[in-house]
């Protein structure tokens, strides 16, 4: 067995870390990248806003209000099974009342693989790497509709193989005639890439679809919102069905909880924020089946 076939036999149980095995590579490009929708199990087309829009709606670059907005920059870190990272970077900056621009990098790593061909010590370790580099724009042509689209370009690197390839996404929040009711849509990841080594690397190209309803509780100090996403992985024929809500405690304090249903890997969700001044923290906690663990993320946005 050759270095680079242990090296992907190690990695073909890298899809289960990411809740169900399919049909498709850069599996991390399924995951959320904020503690805020991570802790509402991603349900967070018709919420997405400020630099997470990037990921889950770019349309959410723009805020409902018909107001100059405000930029942001956050950075995320999570910790996932078996030495595997999350990081994210993501901004956002507002162009006036009707445009905004978004810039993310999204990488996942997996460091300390072994590399065996033949019983004993390991003959060294390697990282593998998956990045995407994104740029956003979104516009609001009225007041009830904002929309977005994301170009991106993707890279991978197991061991001495490397691939490469570019993608798209597209989204739209829609403010209904019900008060404080939106919904938002978002198709990702439609693109291609090139061969890793000999094998076709497909993209986990998926349709996000979902209403988000908020309200207050108890007059103007507390405020909840409760969102569900249906979301559709296309290589895989998967459906899932993710559903989240959240408490907020004049504004300086959040709790959230979640459920994806239909995972074979990821169930309930928790998190909690706080937000001091220009500062908005936010932890995350998703418990993995089939023994893979605990998944923690946590989030820092700074907004301008």
């Amino acid at each position: 067995m050759t270095k680079v076939t242990a090296a992907l036999l190690l990695l073909t149980c890298a899809p289960y870390a990411f809740g169900q095995p399919g049909q498709s590579g850069m599996a991390f490009l399924k995951l959320g990248i904020s503690g805020r929708g991570t802790g509402m199990a991603d349900a967070a087309s018709a919420i997405a806003a400020g630099a997470a829009a990037t990921y889950y709606n770019p349309a959410g670059l723009l805020p409902q209000e018909l107001s100059p907005g405000t930029s942001q920059l956050m950075l995320m870190h999570r910790e996932w099974i078996q030495d595997t990272r999350m990081e994210y970077l993501g901004a956002s900056v507002a162009l006036g009342e009707n445009n905004a621009l978004g810039a993310a990098i999204n990488s996942t790593t997996v460091s300390d693989i072994e590399i065996r061909t033949r019983p004993g010590p390991a003959d060294g370790t390697f990282t593998s790497r998956e990045i995407s580099f994104g740029l956003s724009f979104a516009h609001r042509f009225s007041s009830d509709l904002r929309v977005g689209l994301t170009g991106k370009f993707l890279y991978q690197k197991i061991f001495v193989d490397e691939g490469a390839g570019y993608a798209a996404d597209l989204g739209a929040i829609w403010q209904s005639p019900v008060e404080s009711l939106t919904v938002g849509a978002a198709i990702a990841n439609l693109g291609s890439m090139g061969a890793l080594r000999s094998e076709k690397i497909t993209l986990p190209a998926l349709f996000r679809l979902g209403p988000a309803y908020t309200f207050r509780l108890g007059g103007d100090q507390m405020g909840a919102t409760i969102a569900a996403d249906f979301v559709r992985i296309f290589p895989e024929q998967r459906n899932y069905l993710n559903t989240g809500g959240e408490l907020r405690f004049n504004g300086l304090f959040a709790v959230r909880g979640g459920y994806q249903f239909g995972s074979d890997g990821r169930g309930l969700t928790l998190g909690v924020g706080i937000g001091y001044g220009i500062l908005v923290l936010d932890y995350a906690y998703a418990k993995l089946s089939s023994d893979l663990g605990d998944a923690h993320t946590i989030s820092l946005a700074l907004n301008l």
